[in-house]
């Protein structure tokens, strides 16, 4: 089944500058947009089926981490499945066991009903508008806090 073709194009536009600030050496990123930044790339891996090479045999704290980022988008199908799997990599007592982990978890991960995109979408928009504001310029250096909820309005999809 080919249900996604790329993200959004709100997701799209709000990604750029943070792309583009990552192909400059010396960037410094918040928490949230690594979040962010983490978040696409495993979901890209999700829909290209790749789940495994990218978090390969030891991949025990990336899943916790995955676990709490989609938690903050507020997809919880897709939290749920990655706590479940951290659960299950734990049993594993192989690199065979713990990659066939991962298998399952992209299968289920495949077939969630959870609007990824448009969550990435929202954080993507919070944080370049929020990256807009002067605020940001002069608190906004700091590494640290929690991510910001993604605000989703349907009529800007």
């Amino acid at each position: 089944m080919s249900r996604w073709h790329g993200y959004l194009p709100l997701a799209s536009l709000a990604l750029t500058p943070v792309l583009e600030r990552a192909a400059r050496t010396g960037t410094q990123f918040s928490a949230a947009e690594r979040a962010l930044f983490t978040a696409c790339e495993f979901w890209v891996a999700v829909e290209g089926r790749t789940v495994a090479a990218y978090l390969g045999a030891e991949a025990e704290e990336p899943l916790r981490y995955l676990g709490i980022v989609y938690s903050a988008l507020e997809t919880p199908g897709v939290a749920r499945a990655l706590v479940r799997a951290v659960g299950e990599f734990k049993d594993a007592t192989t690199a065979r066991l713990r990659l066939q982990c991962l298998a399952t978890l992209q299968e289920r991960l495949l077939s969630t009903t959870d609007l990824v995109d448009r969550s990435i979408a929202g954080l993507a928009l919070d944080l370049r508008l929020s990256s807009e504001t002067p605020l940001r310029q002069g608190a906004g250096a700091s590494n640290h806090g929690a991510l910001p909820r993604p605000q989703l309005q349907a009529s800007a999809y």
